[in-house]
């Protein structure tokens, strides 16, 4: 069976059934808890530091997108929070860390790499007024749910997420 690339964004199958997979695989609730505080404390980094000391996804964006000088020294935080960031920026790092998020092996930088793709959409919302995803607003909304009810999401990625929810319930009422 052929697949459309355009439907997929270029996921091969076995991509697609990771993203699927993930929800059905069950969890320890002791690891799940010490993996929340490790995500929050990695996301924090993240989101802070403008140069996080040795984070592959950090690492991997910088080289992916095409215009690695406006990620170098800048903490995340600046490009999603302060609503200053070029368009063009939001989507490379929506592609790069959606790529991303495909090929590791690792959970937590898996899960990083998801919200970071996740943060540019609602950066992108937020503060340009327009949707980067091919994604329906429903499914932006209900995704960004998910996110911001996650215990080790930091809040100014809950605020953010919870911004973007409401354009996206806001725009599919009126679709």
């Amino acid at each position: 069976m052929k697949m459309d690339n355009a439907s997929t964004y270029g996921l091969r199958l076995d991509q697609m059934a990771d993203l699927f997979a993930l929800g059905a695989e069950g969890f320890d609730p002791a690891a799940e808890r010490a993996d929340d505080r490790t995500l929050q404390t990695l996301l924090g980094e993240q989101l802070t530091s403008a140069e996080p000391k040795g984070s592959l996804v950090r690492d991997t964006l910088v080289m992916m997108v095409g215009a690695p000088d406006h990620l170098v020294g800048k903490p995340l935080a600046v490009i999603f929070l302060e609503g200053e960031s070029d368009l063009g920026l939001l989507r490379e790092i929506k592609n790069a860390s959606k790529a991303l998020s495909c090929s590791l092996d690792s959970a937590t930088e898996t899960a990083l790499a998801r919200t970071i793709y996740f943060a540019a959409i609602a950066a992108a919302l937020v503060h340009h007024d327009i949707r980067i995803s091919q994604s329906t607003y429903e499914t932006l909304a209900e995704s960004l749910t998910m996110l911001i009810e996650k215990p080790w999401i930091v809040p100014e990625l809950a605020e953010l997420f919870s911004r973007a929810r409401d354009i996206c319930r806001d725009r599919q009422d009126t679709a």
